[in-house]
């Protein structure tokens, strides 16, 4: 599904990520996560650079969610879909290349970078939808 552009700018303005996973047996994890970022109209990139229970979540059951607020409009906005993993790939050297950016002199270093294919996105209630 298509991002609207006010939505792409909430999601690339906002500093911190708050993201959810849950295990194959359907225990929740929520974990918050800075490398995060519009990837197209259709995917967000996020870089897995110390994900644990996250990972084996994600492993188990590609289905993740994430949440973002939009300060100035008061509204907040629930993003779901399916990940995929990426490693020894563009998007894993692009993933490596953004948090080397982001971090010059950190010993982080991604283990993936993770496309998440936007399926829905919700504001409080309301399922949107692209016309």
């Amino acid at each position: 599904m298509k991002i609207p552009k006010y939505i792409q700018e909430v999601i690339n303005k906002q500093e911190l990520h708050i993201l959810s996973t849950s295990s194959k047996e359907g225990t929740p994890n929520i974990i918050y996560l800075k490398f995060f970022k519009v990837h197209s109209d259709e995917q967000i990139l996020i870089a897995n650079n110390k994900f644990f229970k996250t990972e084996k979540n994600l492993i188990e059951n590609p289905k993740l969610s994430f949440v973002v607020l939009d300060k100035e409009n008061k509204k907040s906005y629930q993003i779901k879909g399916t990940i995929e993993f990426h490693k020894d790939d563009p998007i894993f050297k692009e993933t490596v290349e953004w948090v080397e950016d982001k971090r010059s002199g950190s010993t982080t270093y991604p283990k993936s970078g993770i496309i998440l294919n936007v399926k829905e996105i919700y504001c409080g209630a309301e399922k949107i939808s692209i016309k």
